[in-house]
């Protein structure tokens, strides 16, 4: 399965989607100062980015829909970059337009959401934002989710695998029995269900499931306990039958997705071991963890070392 820049915004990837859009829009912006709203470029239609045709019109559409779609704040310099980028597509559209286009995809740039630093995602019970990389090439970012089966609609169903989703409810049942939490854990797995909030099998299909044991864990700890796990939080890496991290491939590359789409984490949770060499900004903290406790204690503020 190839994978096109359509599919990005399948994933979330919005800034990625825009970025490519922009990259292989720049070589067709002198033709358009010729022939203006005409096509932009062909390569556009050769790498499939799902537009109806490659006019100005149409990529400046797909841009204002890919912008509207980032989930939360976006800095000051990707903003700026990103305005000076667009600001050179809009000059080139049809006249009767331009308006139309800095009132619209220019101000979303500055809206309360992508402009706003302390803009975030409303934390859920039992869910969390995890980093899966498919195929070993494309990382992205998606939603776990923990329901009750009472929570759940009959179309339902999970989309982790059963030796996942049993060991990390068994991690989370002993974890509560020894420390003597005084929850009512419940005796069915069945009636716990763990899905990714977005559908898109064939690219689940290509991930390494087993990074999500530890999220999937937190999920379940947090629905049981009905509180919810911090905003700027994601999290990757699998648990062993003991409780004890695994440690994830293409690190590297989920962290760039991090620092590319979601500038509201501030907090990724990876497992001891990984290797991970990337640099990241001064207020982004890669945190560390051995097992299952002592990601409890991290995400719930217990760890004074954090």
């Amino acid at each position: 399965m190839n994978f096109t820049p359509r599919q990005h915004l399948e994933i979330d990837n919005y800034i990625k989607f825009v970025d490519e859009i922009l990259h292989k829009c720049d070589k067709g912006i002198e033709y358009c100062k010729i022939c203006p709203n005409e096509f932009v470029c062909t390569e556009l239609e050769k790498d499939d980015f799902g537009l109806n045709n490659s006019t100005i019109s149409e990529v400046l559409t797909a841009i204002q829909y890919a912008l509207s779609k980032v989930p939360g704040y976006l800095n000051l310099e990707k903003r700026n970059e990103l305005r000076e980028h667009i600001k050179n597509y809009i000059n080139e559209s049809p006249v009767h337009e331009r308006r139309i286009w800095e009132d619209s995809i220019l101000d979303l740039l500055l809206d309360n959401k992508l402009a706003n630093p302390s803009y975030k995602p409303r934390a859920k019970i039992g869910a969390v934002r995890i980093l899966l990389t498919y195929n070993s090439r494309i990382s992205f970012s998606a939603y776990l989710k923990c329901l009750c089966t009472e929570d759940i609609m009959s179309n339902f169903t999970s989309n982790l695998p059963p030796e996942i989703t049993s060991n990390c409810t068994k991690i989370v049942n002993q974890y509560i029995q020894a420390q003597h939490i005084d929850i009512t854990i419940p005796q069915a797995i069945d009636r716990r269900i763990f899905y990714l909030e977005k559908n898109m099998p064939e690219i689940i299909q290509g991930c390494n499931l087993t990074d999500t044991g530890l999220a999937a864990a937190l999920c379940y700890y947090t629905a049981l306990i009905k509180s919810p796990i911090p905003e700027n939080i994601a999290i990757t890496g699998g648990l062993d039958s003991q409780g004890r991290t695994l440690p994830v491939d293409s690190l590297d590359s989920k962290i760039e997705t991090v620092l590319r789409e979601l500038h509201f984490i501030d907090r990724i949770i990876i497992p001891k071991g990984s290797s991970c060499s990337i640099r990241v900004p001064e207020n982004v903290r890669i945190i560390e963890v051995s097992n299952f406790e002592q990601t409890v204690d991290i995400v719930f503020g217990n760890d004074l070392t954090i």
